[in-house]
């Protein structure tokens, strides 16, 4: 039988955005080389004096340097601009051939059905001896399986013309990739560049690694000369990701920073310092804001698990996720939690729209690809807030085993995407179960899905969900849990009446039903409390009365 494989990948890129940055890098060019003639003229001035030969000789020494950025600045300009005209030529044209394929699949498939259909009618019919039908079932028969095979030949002409401009692009961005390593790497030796320019290279994690483990002798030439690009690659095992990025840090904290880098700067630091958090991503400059992923605990934990953040969420707040990792390294055994930040967050006026689900997805796809591939025998666990979990249910979904993700745990969900194949894939056989929340008191999660452009789909109607509770309960040990009063993951404004003093607490703050029942499914694969137990039903008056404390566990 025929089968049809994968629907082909859209490919991403601003053409406009890529050669606007090349006139960009063109002009600072230009500017440089004006620069560097006046420089040069100023080594050459006349007179004597300490004065003029210091003039002299700082001239000298920025012209041994200024020719570097000269042409650094030449070849981003180039690079981008060539990549423009190649995304123009091939990368567009396939992806405007996506809806094409799809729409041809769908009739593929309907012709296919069509064709077995009155095939069957064929059988049925000269099985029953009727001459005349016979033949006419016959000749419909023939008739839909040629439509039918008509139709597989159309398929197959627009898949084959959109490998041939997506392997175009590809080559194209190889070798853009390959430009950018060898202007990158003039300070590396020979063997060094040649590893260097093939991890740039690589077409999954899986060959990052197996290259990474064949070269030993040059990880720290490597490391030493390019950490930005190296501590954010996946597929390089996150010990060496993380020296590399602290270094990147550190270098950073004790640079003058303007806000909000420097709060975002401060924030990680801060991790790494005093919470023993390894940084295991870090791009300070590469989005509208700082991304970042910490790590935290053993780096061979058996139980690894992912907190992802939503909508307004921004580095300088990784504080309090730090704490929730923690929290979850403590009360589950051979654990580490990774707190991911690696994608531009919406604002409130962007959390309808699918844009940056859609960017973000695609980061997070290469981040699990890679965390499965360094971590292939651990249980791997996504917990996502809020927007954190429409981007993580597009990256997830995008493939049927679920990038290796064990369990997907939703906390005040925005809405899963729409997309059909996306939600197919999340309910397959070897989809990660999926678990759900949605404290009564959370307003926003609500408004999030029925407001959406692209993402209105609730976690609880997807076939197989466990959905638990949040609004207060008793662990095992009989203790009381504390309800989630609105849609915050930890402290702050929860609903759109209440401010922080009056209804503190979230989902993901120890103590919380919400919280524990994380931790529990983390743990044993379970939610810890009944849905509807005992202590379920919030007692609001609690928090206006004093009776819970806002911050921590305490009461």
């Amino acid at each position: 039988m025929t089968t049809v494989s994968a629907l082909p990948q859209r490919i991403e890129g601003d053409v406009g955005s890529m050669a606007w940055w090349s006139g960009q890098f063109t002009r600072v060019q230009d500017r440089l080389e004006r620069l560097r003639d006046a420089v040069a003229r100023a080594s050459t001035v006349s007179g004597a004096g300490e004065s003029v030969s210091a003039v002299r000789d700082d001239a000298e020494r920025l012209l041994t340097t200024i020719d570097v950025d000269i042409g650094e600045a030449a070849l981003l300009a180039i690079v981008l601009q060539d990549y423009a005209d190649a995304h123009e030529r091939h990368a567009q044209r396939a992806n405007a051939l996506v809806e094409d394929i799809e729409m041809a699949e769908a009739d593929w498939m309907q012709r296919s059905e069509d064709a077995a259909d009155a095939a069957g009618v064929a059988l049925v019919v000269a099985g029953a001896g009727v001459g005349l039908f016979t033949d006419l079932a016959q000749n419909a028969a023939t008739e839909a399986t040629q439509a039918r095979d008509l139709s597989w030949q159309h398929l197959s002409a627009l898949r084959s013309e959109y490998e041939r401009h997506f392997t175009n692009w590809d080559a194209a961005y190889d070798e853009a990739l390959a430009a950018l390593a060898g202007g990158a790497s003039a300070s590396l030796t020979p063997e060094a560049r040649a590893v260097f320019e093939r991890l740039l290279g690589a077409d999954d994690s899986a060959e990052v690694l197996a290259l990474w483990n064949a070269h030993p002798e040059l990880h720290d030439e490597l490391l030493d000369a390019r950490p930005d690009l190296l501590g954010n690659l996946d597929g390089i095992p996150y010990i060496d990701r993380s020296a590399a990025n602290e270094s990147v840090l550190r270098a950073l904290y004790d640079s003058d920073l303007e806000e909000p880098l420097r709060s975002e700067v401060d924030a990680l630091y801060s991790e790494v310092v005093f919470n023993d958090a390894r940084l295991i991503s870090f791009d300070a400059s590469g989005s509208e804001q700082a991304t970042a992923a910490l790590w935290y605990g053993e780096f061979d934990a058996h139980r690894i698990s992912v907190l992802v953040p939503g909508m307004n969420s921004n580095v300088a707040g990784i504080g309090e996720w730090g704490v929730s990792a923690g929290d979850i390294n403590g009360a589950v055994p051979d654990s580490a939690t990774i707190v991911w930040f690696g994608y531009d967050s919406p604002s409130i006026l962007e959390e309808p729209g699918m844009h940056r689900a859609e960017d973000g997805a695609a980061a997070f796809t290469g981040f699990l690809n890679g965390l499965d591939e360094l971590a292939p025998s651990a249980e791997l666990n996504v917990v996502a807030h809020s927007y954190g979990s429409t981007m993580s249910a597009l990256a997830i979904g995008s493939q049927p085993d679920g990038l290796g993700v064990d369990r997907f745990i939703t906390v005040g969900s925005a809405g899963l995407p729409n997309d059909e194949a996306i939600l197919d894939d999340l309910q397959s056989s070897s989809a990660p179960a999926i678990f759900a929340t949605m404290a009564d008191g959370d307003v926003w999660a609500p408004i999030g899905q029925l407001t959406a452009f692209g993402h209105n789909t609730s976690p609880t109607q997807l076939d197989g969900v466990t959905v638990f509770d949040s609004d207060g309960g008793v662990t095992s040990a009989g203790d009381v849990l504390i309800a989630t009063p609105g849609h915050a993951a930890h402290e702050g404004a929860n609903s759109l009446w209440w401010d922080a003093d009056d209804a503190p607490g979230g989902y993901l703050l120890d103590g919380s039903e919400s919280f524990y029942n994380v931790q529990q499914i983390i743990a044993t694969g379970a939610p810890g409390t009944e849905a509807g137990g005992e202590g379920s039903a919030p007692d609001w008056s609690l928090y206006y009365s004093g009776g819970y404390y806002p911050y921590g566990s305490g009461w």
